[in-house]
C-alpha cells in the first residue's frame, strides 16, 4: 500500500522531517524526489515486484510519480502500452502507471485504471493529485496561499497544517488549484453474475509477490471472501480476533475454518483501556465510536498478521452498505421506491470514502498491512448500486442468494451482527470509558485540532 508525503510551492515544508511519521506505512524503503515546484516523499510496502527497481518516488519519461495502493489491470495496461511503443524495465504496477500517465496523459489514464490509489505525479509543469473512483485509499491535502502540501494520513501534515481529504474520484491541479470529476457512478445496471463477480474481486486481490491472507468473523461477507480464497488458493491462511471466548462470531469462524480445513489463527485482543482506545484513534484519526472501537480489534490483528510474515490481508467490507445490510438502511429503504434506495446505498458508499475505508486502510498500515477490499471492485459496484428493490432487497437478499453457491447455509442463514457488537469490544469499551464518544471526541481534538477535516 505505502505512504506518500509531499509539497508544492509550499516554502518551508521539510518533507525529508515529516516523511519520518508515516515510516509505519512503508517498511520496505523510503525516497525523496523533486521535480519542478514539486517534493515527493514515499515510505514503500512492497507487494509486487519486490527489487529497488520499482522504488519510489519514481521516474518515468521526465515525470516523477508517488503512488499508493495497487493497479488490478497493470498487466492488461502493460500490454496495451507496449503495443504503443512503452518499454518496461519492471515487473510491478508502479512502472504501468508511470507509462500510462506519460503516454495518456492522466485525464485518459485514469477511465482505464482499475484499483484502489492515490497517486501524484509531476511531469514539467504538470503537477496533479488523483484519487480512486470510491475514495479506498485516503489522502489529506493541506493549502496555503498558491502552495500545498499532502499526506496518505494527517499526522504527517500535523495540527499546524490543517487538511482536508481529496474527493473520492477527483484530480486536484496543484498549479492552478482546481479541482475536477474524473469519475462519475453510471446509473444503469449492466448483466452481472454476483457469485463470479466476488470470485473475480479475490482473485485480483490475491495477486501478490509477497504473502496476503484473509480476515474471517463468522459472518457472510468474509466467509464469501474466505470461500472465493480458498477456491483460488487451498493453502490460504484465515485471521480472527479473539476478545471474548464464548462470541458467537468466533463459534461461526472456528466452525466455518473447520468445516473447509482452512488453518485459523486465532489473534487475542487485550480488553481495552483508555490508552489502547487512544492508540487506536490515533492511528486510524477519526473520532468515531464505531470505528475507533473496530480499529482496537484490527491493530491486533494487524501485528499478528504483518508478524507472521504477510504483507497484505483480504476484508469482507462494504458488503453491507452495497447490499443494505444495516437495520437502518433497511428501515429508510421501507418507504423508498428504486431511485430512493439507489440513493440509499450511494450516500453509504460515500460515507465509506470518510470512515470505513479510512479505518480499514489506516488500522492496517499502522503495522505495514495492506487491506484489499474484493466487494468493491468496480464493476460489481456498479452493477449492485443500480439494482432496484425488487433485485436487491433490503437485508442482503441479493448477495444470500449469491452466496448459497459459496458457502454453507447455515453461513447464509446466521444473523447480522456488527464486527464490534459480537466481538464484545462495543460493550468492553464502554466500561472502559465513562462516555466513549466524548472521550474519543475529546482525544481527536487533542490529538490533531479542531481544524482537520474527516
Amino acid at each position: 500500500m505505502c505512504g506518500m508525503l509531499g509539497a508544492h510551492d509550499l516554502p518551508g515544508f521539510d518533507v525529508a522531517a515529516r516523511l519520518e511519521l508515516i515510516a509505519h506505512r512503508g517498511p520496505d524503503g523510503a525516497g525523496i524526489g523533486t521535480e519542478g515546484a514539486a517534493i515527493h516523499g514515499h515510505v514503500r510496502l512492497a507487494l509486487l515486484d519486490l527489487t529497488d527497481a520499482s522504488a519510489q518516488p519514481f521516474r518515468y519519461g521526465g515525470g516523477l510519480l508517488s503512488f499508493v495502493g495497487e493497479i488490478w489491470n497493470h498487466a492488461e495496461l502493460r500490454e496495451e502500452l507496449r503495443r504503443q511503443g512503452a518499454a518496461f524495465k519492471t515487473t510491478g504496477d508502479t512502472e504501468v502507471l508511470a507509462a500510462a500517465l506519460s503516454t495518456w496523459g492522466v485525464a485518459r489514464a485514469l477511465p482505464r485504471l482499475e484499483g484502489m490509489f492515490t497517486f501524484a505525479w509531476s511531469r514539467r509543469a504538470e503537477h496533479v493529485l488523483a484519487r480512486d473512483r470510491f475514495g479506498k485509499v485516503p489522502l489529506h491535502v493541506h493549502r496555503r496561499g498558491r502552495g500545498f502540501a499532502w499526506c496518505s494520513e494527517m499526522k504527517g501534515l500535523g495540527p499546524e497544517h490543517p487538511s482536508a481529504p481529496l474527493p473520492p474520484g477527483t484530480v486536484l491541479d496543484l498549479a492552478t488549484a482546481s479541482v475536477r470529476r474524473w469519475y462519475e457512478l453510471p446509473r444503469r445496471a449492466g448483466k452481472l453474475d454476483l457469485a463470479e463477480a466476488i470470485e473475480a474481486g479475490v482473485r485480483e486481490r490475491l495477486f501478490a509477490d509477497a504473502p496476503v491472507c484473509c480476515l474471517v468473523s463468522g459472518g457472510l461477507d468474509s466467509s464469501l471472501v474466505l470461500a472465493a480464497a480458498r477456491r483460488a488458493n487451498p493453502k490460504v491462511v484465515a485471521y480472527t480476533a479473539k476478545l471474548e471466548g464464548k462470541s458467537a462470531d468466533l463459534a461461526a469462524a472456528r466452525r466455518l475454518c473447520a468445516e473447509w480445513e482452512v488453518p485459523l489463527v486465532e489473534v487475542p485482543v487485550p480488553p481495552p483501556d483508555t490508552a489502547r482506545l487512544a492508540e487506536a484513534l490515533r492511528a486510524i484519526e477519526l473520532p468515531s465510536k464505531a470505528q475507533v472501537e473496530i480499529a482496537a480489534l484490527c491493530l491486533p490483528l494487524a501485528e499478528a498478521i504483518a508478524g507472521d510474515g504477510f504483507k497484505a490481508c483480504l476484508s469482507g467490507e462494504a458488503a453491507d452498505e452495497l447490499f443494505g445490510g444495516y437495520g437502518s438502511m433497511c428501515i429508510k429503504a421501507s418507504g423508498a421506491d428504486d431511485a430512493g434506495w439507489r440513493a440509499i446505498r450511494v450516500a453509504q458508499l460515500e460515507k465509506m470514502a470518510r470512515g470505513n475505508f479510512v479505518r480499514c486502510n489506516k488500522a492496517f498500515m499502522a503495522k505495514g498491512v495492506e487491506c484489499r477490499l474484493p466487494f468493491m471492485r468496480r464493476a460489481l459496484v456498479e452493477h449492485v448500486l443500480n439494482l432496484g428493490k425488487q433485485d436487491c432487497p433490503p437485508g442482503k437478499g441479493a448477495l444470500k442468494r449469491a452466496a448459497e453457491r459459496l458457502v454453507p447455509a447455515w453461513v447464509v442463514r446466521r444473523s447480522k451482527e456488527t464486527f464490534q457488537g459480537a466481538s464484545g469490544m462495543a460493550g468492553a469499551a464502554a466500561r472502559a470509558v465513562q462516555n466513549p464518544t466524548r472521550y474519543y471526541g475529546a482525544e481527536f481534538r487533542r490529538e490533531f485540532g479542531a481544524s482537520h477535516a474527516g
